[in-house]
């Protein structure tokens, strides 16, 4: 044998030993990094033809589930209580793998600005009502929308650097087969258990079958009767947030208040999602919304709110946005319920003269009320998480961007917002919302808020029909349908003492049937009849209770012939 290949043999005999070694040595080291949880999941986001699936490398405490750490339980109820848990509220692995590195790419872009605050006087902007037909309103332009929230220069690269990468980053799609589905969610928890379940209680009246879940926040809120044994008489069940989310993001963020919405959306099994405040009630079944248009193309509903826009122009230099000073949208007009056309007008300076909100590529006027919102994660499910992000930063950076101080900051702009940037199709209901309540002593006393069926909105915006929308939401927002409260602070007393409608003489026309007695007849039959067990009731005398709502049943019937 020749000297030469014997060498060649040695070193490649050499290099395969040493090839081993590593192997062991890399294997040893990650059995060790397991074995003392410590090691972090890392993510690899792949882009395959527009499909996105995180492939992640799991450690010992990323596989661990929430239930799975309850080893003790304090007693038999509570061992049942995560019985029914882990029976309504275990993720599937691909639902654990996307949302892990969701919220991973969600925490690396968490915005290194210092907080957004900073105005340069009292001065905010005043209670906008929209209302087309005052011509001496101040005009919501570029320029004057820019004089309230201020941001360095430092602060709006920073905005910027993190914005752009989420973006960026973030899914077109999400994996196959995650969802599926028409579903109506809801968030419910403490006093909200309630009123959700007297809201599904009227979707069912109404003949609605759509599949229901709850979003629970807290596991201290999630009830086992409510749970376990009201609800699902109703087809709907109670989901568990705290065992739905990964082990990471409950480490790397505090959830509450307005993320629990976006949250109860993402989390649900459901494709297509209605989503509903816990105190908003159907008043006409749902059913056909996800059917027909405007939905099946446009994949986002929004309904509107009572006031003008107020987004700060620093928000679209954050999001990479330019509202157009060329192309601008049709004018709402609230009183006819319609996106009317106008033209490019001649001589105006679309900065200080023009309203920022009707430049095409902005966010369009009206503001948006969040009681109600009805959205396809097919299609855009890139929008619902980066409204997700908005959320996640929002009290901190965001909500001041969209409100700037100004009336009903929070969540509600989050959802059009996010579906604008990244360039999907949206529908905001023309129909205006009606303002529910009563008059006292010639005084008007708000109590809530209707809403309007997108679908016949739909067709009257095309010349398809002839009549407006019919009302198809009570957002019953204030006060809210909790017969103690209610009675605690006498909120169906006028000043004289005498009961009162809270929605006025004018709801069998809206609905179409007595709205208000429904609604305590059904109070009536799950605390006074059924009896229903709920911590929200726990410690009130339900005999009192049960003899003041009878008595204000009686007063809606004898009060029947005054309705309209």
């Amino acid at each position: 044998m020749r000297p030469r290949l014997v060498g060649q043999r040695i070193r490649l005999r050499y290099l395969a030993v040493a090839l081993v070694v590593m192997a062991l040595v890399v294997w040893a080291s990650v059995s060790s990094s397991a074995a003392e949880g410590a090691s972090a999941s890392s993510v690899v986001i792949s882009h395959d033809q527009g499909s996105w699936w995180p492939k992640v490398k799991f450690g010992a405490k990323d596989t661990t589930s929430f239930k799975d750490k309850q080893q003790q339980y304090e007693s038999e109820e509570q061992r049942r209580l995560f019985e029914l848990i882990g029976k309504t509220s275990t993720p599937s692995k691909g639902q654990t793998k996307f949302l892990t590195a969701v919220f991973d790419l969600l925490a690396a872009a968490k915005p290194r600005a210092s907080k957004l605050d900073h105005y340069p006087s009292k001065e905010r902007i005043y209670h906008a009502r929209f209302d087309s037909t005052d011509d001496h309103q101040e005009t919501f332009d570029e320029n004057y929308l820019s004089r309230f929230l201020q941001l360095d220069s430092a602060q709006l690269t920073k905005m910027k650097q993190s914005h752009s990468m989420v973006v960026d980053k973030l899914p077109e799609t999400a994996p196959s087969g995650l969802y599926n589905g028409d579903g109506i969610v809801y968030v419910g928890g403490g006093k909200f258990n309630w009123l959700t379940l007297l809201s599904i209680k009227a979707l069912r009246d109404l003949g609605c079958q759509i599949p229901v879940e709850v979003l629970i926040p807290k596991t201290e809120e999630f009830e086992s009767e409510l749970c376990g044994t009201i609800l699902p008489r109703y087809d709907a069940r109670c989901i568990h947030m705290p065992s739905m989310l990964p082990a990471t993001a409950r480490e790397q963020f505090k959830f509450k208040g307005y993320q629990y919405k976006v949250l109860a959306i993402l989390l649900s099994r459901f494709e297509n999602v209605l989503l509903l405040d816990s105190d908003n009630f159907a008043v006409r079944d749902p059913s056909h919304l996800f059917t027909e248009e405007p939905f099946t193309s446009k994949g986002l509903i929004v309904w509107p709110d009572f006031w003008k826009r107020a987004t700060s122009p620093a928000y679209y230099k954050i999001a990479g946005v330019e509202p157009s000073v060329e192309e601008i949208y049709p004018k709402y007009n609230e009183l006819s319920g319609k996106y009317e056309y106008q033209a490019v007008p001649e001589g105006v300076d679309m900065l200080s003269d023009f309203p920022l909100h009707e430049r095409k590529y902005a966010i369009p006027d009206p503001t948006s009320e969040s009681g109600q919102l009805m959205i396809s994660k097919k299609s855009h499910i890139k929008p619902l998480l980066l409204a997700l992000y908005y959320n996640l930063y929002g009290p901190e950076y965001y909500y001041p961007l969209f409100s700037q101080g100004s009336d009903g900051e929070g969540d509600k702009e989050t959802f059009l917002a996010a579906t604008v940037v990244t360039r999907k199709p949206f529908y905001q209901v023309g129909k205006f919302l009606d303002a529910l309540g009563f008059l006292d002593d010639g005084n008007f006393v708000g109590t809530g808020m209707g809403q309007h069926d997108p679908v016949s909105d739909y067709q009257y915006q095309r010349a398809q029909s002839d009549h407006q929308a019919e009302m198809m939401f009570v957002h019953a927002n204030f006060p809210k349908l909790d017969p103690y409260m209610l009675r605690k602070e006498r909120k169906y007393f006028d000043s004289n003492g005498q009961r009162v409608r809270l929605y006025g003489t004018g709801m069998k026309v809206r609905a179409g049937y007595d709205f208000e007695l429904v609604q305590w007849n059904n109070m009536y039959q799950f605390l006074c009849e059924d009896k229903v067990k709920l911590q929200h009731y726990e410690f009130v005398e339900r005999d009192k209770l049960c003899k003041e709502i009878g008595l204000h049943i009686q007063f809606l019937k004898a009060s029947a012939h005054n309705l309209e």
